[in-house]
């Protein structure tokens, strides 16, 4: 058990120097990425490695954390003390005492700081699964903010884009009206239509703008461009087994991972109570000096070192060491539905996800096809307002449910990533390679 969680441990210092190597690696590349005319999700993410406040925290705590397993030796270890004494056993007389001595102890024989050795280990990769959790979040906070951007963009070249043609409409039914053709009723609709569209491309705007605040708060940089999601991008639909990866949820989920660990660590508190009812052995050496001056009764110059072994176990304690022991039961039956809870959780979220991205693929599909009839009525309307055969509402409503429709697409595509990016994390496995996935989908911007 000693040499399994040595190994683990030592893996935990492999992966934070790796971390380290990383981080190091990166900040040349940040820099270089900051230049880019558009920099990609991975891109993003590297910068907020570097910057992201959570993130440092997150570091920082998981730094401190491992110097548990330093204090935890610490008790098998033995300890080297030194002590000086000078005194006047009587301030009457003119005399002095002088005592030099150095003492080592060393446990022979203590269960709780065995105990706690082990107990240390679990902590240590508790911490690396709160780290990894920490990531983990920075992936999505990333990911999301970056959705946002291309979402809040593709909502401005699509409000821009209706604006245009709902100020030619405009422009179009003036004219037609000034020769007879159109009815004041037509102009005031297509202006009404212009204005909407305006209106909106002024919120269309501020989203962006926001967005763009967003995504720069995790950066530290400033961006002002990033790549795009074509409406038109192909994704492939996985093969999703339900339960399957309710299953996996169960056992690989990060927070079941980090609850298991909870568990086990208040387990083992209860090992180390127990521990204060048994014998303790400490074996203890000390040299000593001691130099007199004056004529002192009793104390002799010279050098004395002694060896000793000394057993103590604790015959009564008012109940103390019981009422610990019931105490750690008690919160590591707390741990067990904590367990409990995450697991159940885990499998909801893995339904819940695996549901939205059923019926997201199949949205995405919907509102593909309502793009296309969008755009065969649109075009019917205005050659029928064109030949007399339609009137503006028409041609207004056709160009209004095209846009809902383009927009109601981009927003699905961007849910549909997410929402696979969300599921990796559920099972406790999304990395940068799932981000360099998404990069795929994304082209330059123009």
């Amino acid at each position: 058990m000693k040499k399994i969680n040595s190994i683990c441990y030592l893996n935990v210092m492999r992966s934070t120097s790796l971390v380290s190597v990383a981080i190091a690696a990166s900040i040349s590349f940040a820099s270089f990425v900051a230049q880019a005319k558009a920099p990609g999700l991975v891109d993003v993410y590297q910068m907020s490695v570097l910057h992201d406040a959570k993130l440092a925290q997150a570091r920082a705590s998981f730094d401190a954390d491992r110097e548990v397993i330093t204090q935890a030796r610490s008790l098998l270890l033995p300890t080297v003390n030194a002590s000086a004494v000078y005194s006047h056993p009587d301030l009457r007389e003119s005399s002095s005492r002088q005592v030099l001595e150095a003492e080592v102890n060393q446990a022979v024989f203590n269960r709780e700081a065995f105990s706690r050795y082990d107990q240390a280990q679990l902590m240590v990769e508790s911490a690396e699964i709160n780290f990894q959790l920490a990531q983990q979040d920075l992936m999505m906070r990333v990911s999301s903010a970056y959705f946002d951007v291309l979402l809040a963009e593709q909502k401005l070249t699509l409000a821009k884009s209706k604006m245009e043609a709902d100020k030619i409409l405009w422009e179009r039914a003036q004219a037609s009206a000034e020769v007879g053709l159109a009815s004041r009723t037509d102009v005031l609709q297509a202006r009404s239509a212009y204005d909407i569209t305006l209106s909106n491309l002024i919120s269309a705007e501020n989203d962006l703008d926001i967005a763009y605040e967003s995504l720069s708060r995790l950066t530290g940089q400033s961006l002002s461009h990033v790549r795009q999601l074509m409406l038109d991008v192909s994704i492939k639909e996985p093969a999703l087994n339900r339960a399957l990866l309710e299953s996996q949820a169960k056992t690989e989920n990060l927070l079941v991972r980090l609850a298991k660990q909870q568990q086990r660590i208040a387990n083992e508190e209860i090992e180390a109570k127990k521990s204060a009812q048994w014998v303790n052995v400490n074996l203890r050496a000390a040299h000593s000096y001691t130099h007199c001056s004056g004529d002192q009764f009793g104390c002799n110059d010279g050098n004395n070192t002694s060896l000793s072994l000394m057993a103590s176990v604790p015959l009564y304690t008012g109940g103390r060491i019981h009422s610990q022991v019931d105490e750690a039961r008690f919160k590591n039956q707390a741990s067990l539905e904590a367990l409990r809870d995450a697991q159940e959780q885990a499998r909801l979220n893995i339904r819940v996800q695996v549901r939205n991205m059923e019926r997201g693929y199949a949205l995405v599909g919907a509102l593909r096809e309502a793009v296309k009839s969008g755009e065969a009525f649109l075009e019917a309307a205005e050659e029928g307002y064109r030949v007399g055969l339609r009137n503006m509402i028409d041609v207004v409503t056709a160009r209004a449910n095209l846009f809902d429709a383009q927009s109601n697409l981009a927003a699905a595509l961007h849910n549909l990533l997410l929402t696979q990016l969300q599921l990796q994390s559920t099972l406790g496995r999304l990395s940068v390679d799932d981000l360099r996935e998404l990069d795929l989908l994304l082209t330059a911007s123009k």
